[in-house]
């Protein structure tokens, strides 16, 4: 299949991969001929593929694209849009991941719309799953001023046929998607309700009740009473160094357990200053449990414990650029920040929670200072999925890094998706990978010279000795970092001057 990235297809497909349910078995009443559906490993295209021919192709399916239209909102908040938009495109697509179950799927199409595709669903089925996105967005956006018909429903959901609704090249036939939305505009001036009466509204005393029958997740009461049991250790009590760990001994968080974040003096080769600080999370377990720091506090395979790890990286570390913010002076240079955030989470369903605190921070911020950092990249990652999250990631932000393993050779597919640089975490090296100071700086080399060919920046990161430090500072790595060049700190601080020439001596 041949399609550019605007094609609604691969669009859509980008959000379904990340949601496929591999146990499940294709429908039986797949039409003959058709591709199978894809396995989680599958590229976007092939899944593409898939969407295309189960919803275009087959006219007994007469399948449609469901619209969610913010119009309305976007038009009652007014000139307070701009600074919105970013934090309620987060809410929505989080609600909607919430709602809108495997094997379906959905992408954002301009500021205010969304299109959702249900490829396994009945029409009745699928309805029930919109309404319940849009009961929901408006429980978040306006929390309970809706009820009671006071308030126009702040989101719209309205129903596309996919042969109206898609082109024969695979875009949006934007002017049908339009007028689906305004007819269901004017609809609500005389119902009230987000959506047209013949979509699925019965007729009767409920029919006018807007919210009868409409199903609404709870947030979950446990899992509030699970975040108010974490307490925030002092930097300043974690004294001793991670130490190589067997993934397989860390588990999950237990109740009560310990986090704090710390932060790494970063240099950078740009304007030759320690002009960036790296969160580094640590975990303790219990009291007279040793602080686990970094990627070694994340359990194998865990995605629960690295969605929770990941979430308090960042809101402490929006915490912390805000009150520094705060206490800027005027015209100071402020530092970039550097967030490691692990692929077990940015890889979830799960990952708008996860960054959701990065919307209360200015834009100006974000498109500036904030750096976001991938670890923990599994191999056998393909680069459509590496793409997909490289992608989520890099509109939050000003640039994406990935860390990878020694034995991992991502160079070149990195600087093809957007990565601005890669680079590696000393302190990630296992027994078997130890070596002197001699072969690391050989090793090293190699991999600034792989990064100088690609055309992409490196780094390195937990740096204990001086010597590493000066030699890859004086070597043309982008960013270092580690107790060879600064201890930790409890909170961002102050670009400070440090020309390449001070780090002579200790090469």
């Amino acid at each position: 299949m041949s399609a550019t990235m605007g094609n609604v297809w691969v669009r859509l497909a980008q959000s379904l991969k990340t949601l496929w349910d591999d146990d499940k078995p294709a429908p039986a009443n797949a039409p003959a001929g058709k591709v199978s559906r894809p396995t989680a490993r599958s590229s976007v295209d092939s899944a593409a593929e898939w969407l295309e021919q189960m919803l275009a192709r087959d006219p007994t399916i007469k399948a449609k694209l469901h619209v969610i239209s913010l119009v309305e909102y976007r038009e009652s908040v007014g000139e307070k849009w701009p600074r919105l938009v970013d934090k309620v495109a987060i809410i929505v697509e989080q609600v909607v991941r919430r709602n809108i179950g495997r094997g379906n799927t959905f992408c954002r199409d301009g500021e205010d719309c969304w299109i959702m595709a249900f490829p396994e669903l009945s029409p009745d089925d699928a309805r029930r799953r919109t309404i319940t996105v849009v009961e929901e967005l408006g429980r978040f956006l306006y929390g309970q001023q809706q009820g009671g018909g006071q308030e126009r429903p702040v989101a719209l959901a309205a129903e596309v046929a996919v042969c109206e609704a898609i082109g024969a090249d695979g875009e949006l036939n934007h002017g049908r998607i339009h007028s689906a939305v305004a007819e269901v505009r004017a609809n609500v001036s005389t119902t009230g309700l987000p959506y047209l009466p013949t979509q699925g509204v019965k007729a009767g005393p409920a029919a006018n009740d807007p919210l009868q029958g409409w199903a609404t997740l709870d947030r979950g009461s446990d899992l509030r009473k699970e975040e108010m049991q974490w307490e925030t250790i002092e930097a300043t009590g974690v004294k001793k160094p991670a130490a190589y760990l067997d993934p397989s001994i860390v588990g999950p968080i237990p109740p009560g357990a310990a986090l704090a974040l710390v932060w790494r003096p970063t240099w950078v080769a740009v304007g030759e200053a320690i002009s960036a600080y790296s969160a580094r999370v640590v975990r303790r377990d219990h009291d007279k449990a040793d602080p686990v720091e970094g990627c070694w506090a994340y359990p194998e395979g865990d995605v629960a414990t690295a969605i929770t790890l990941d979430r308090f990286v960042v809101n402490s570390a929006v915490r912390d650029i805000r009150n520094a913010a705060r206490n800027a002076q005027e015209g100071v240079p402020q530092p970039s920040v550097i967030l490691p955030l692990s692929w077990q989470s940015l890889s979830s369903d799960q990952r708008q929670g996860v960054v959701f605190a990065l919307s209360d921070l200015t834009q100006d911020t974000r498109n500036t200072r904030l750096v976001i950092e991938i670890f923990h990249i599994p191999d056998g990652t393909t680069t459509p999925e590496l793409e997909s999250v490289v992608s989520f990631v890099g509109g939050l932000c000003r640039e994406v890094l990935v860390r990878t393993r020694l034995s991992s050779h991502r160079t070149s597919v990195a600087a093809e998706i957007g990565v601005s640089k890669i680079g590696l975490d000393l302190s990630e090296l296992r027994p078997e990978e130890k070596m002197d100071d001699e072969q690391l700086l050989a090793v090293l080399a190699r991999i600034q010279e792989e990064t100088v060919r690609d055309g992409i920046g490196c780094y390195l990161w937990s740096a204990r000795r001086k010597r590493v430090v000066g030699s890859v500072v004086q070597g043309g790595f982008d960013m270092v970092n580690g107790p060879g060049l600064m201890k930790d700190i409890p909170r961002p601080a102050i670009v400070l001057p440090a020309p390449k020439t001070r780090f002579a001596a200790a090469e």
